[in-house]
């Protein structure tokens, strides 16, 4: 499930292996004013998209819309 972060807290990371999470973030729409800030604790930056891997795979075959790791809302990756 896709994370949100600013580009100052950058990827997430995990004790899972693999962490599964794609290479590099991806804005949303309307980035840096989309309204979606960072996750992290603390912090009320801008936040971007940072899909699973399997999540950049569907992003490549034109999938836009991906569920958060909240559950409560979805956002669009443009």
């Amino acid at each position: 499930m896709a994370i949100a972060r600013c580009q100052r807290c950058g990827k997430p990371t995990s004790n899972v292996k693999p962490p599964g999470y794609a290479d590099r973030p991806f804005p949303p729409v309307g980035h840096p004013n989309s309204g979606l800030v960072c996750g992290k604790v603390g912090c009320e930056e801008p936040g971007l998209i940072w899909l699973k891997k399997d999540e950049e795979r569907r992003y490549q075959e034109g999938q836009r819309v991906f569920g958060i790791h909240t559950q409560t809302a979805k956002i669009r990756v443009q």
